[in-house]
């Protein structure tokens, strides 16, 4: 894993109902703590951004679902959702929500090959592409983030499949890892 040099400092919250996979994941909260602060510092790095704060809240589905319901006008759960407050680089602020309980089933999908500690550090990467300005709402900004984020997981350690980085032409509503990363959007 690389080391980035930064100022950028990352509150991270995981809520109790996803503590006990985490534990299993990641091998204690601490070490999940750390490698979920790492996994955004990795992305914001990407765009040049070490300075400012990012939070990161890790919830259920049962949480993620009224969020995105009232800031996005999305009656389902979803992956990630990410709140940019500021970004002029170097400097970035923003937060994100991530489900653990979307990551344990989109990794059930026979077309991803990624554990779902794997998904959910994907997750807060992706989350945080959208708080330092990308955009996967058409294919070619889309191919974009999807290139940022293979940098940013393989920074982490994580190598992608290649299917990943190379998907420009798929629908950014697709929940499915083999058709679009993720349904995770931006407010």
């Amino acid at each position: 894993m690389e080391q980035f040099p930064t100022q950028l400092t990352t509150d991270v919250l995981i809520d109790e109902e996803a503590e006990p996979d985490l534990s299993v994941w990641f091998g204690c909260l601490e070490t999940a703590r750390t490698q979920l602060a790492e996994a955004a510092i990795a992305a914001a790095s990407v765009e040049g951004c070490n300075r400012g704060s990012i939070g990161v809240r890790i919830c259920d589905d049962a949480t993620i679902h009224p969020i995105n319901r009232e800031f996005l006008q999305h009656d389902y759960p979803t992956d990630v959702i990410s709140f940019p407050y500021e970004l002029n680089p170097p400097t970035v602020e923003g937060e994100l929500v991530a489900s653990f309980e979307t990551a344990i089933e989109n990794t059930s999908e026979p077309n991803n090959s990624l554990s779902p500690r794997e998904e959910l550090l994907l997750y807060v990467v992706h989350g945080t592409l959208h708080i330092v300005g990308h955009d996967d709402q058409s294919p070619q900004p889309r191919t974009a983030m999807r290139r940022a984020e293979v940098m940013a997981m393989k920074a982490i350690g994580i190598e992608l499949p290649l299917s990943s980085s190379a998907m420009p032409e798929t629908s950014s509503d697709d929940d499915s890892f083999g058709e679009s990363l993720f349904s995770g959007d931006v407010l």
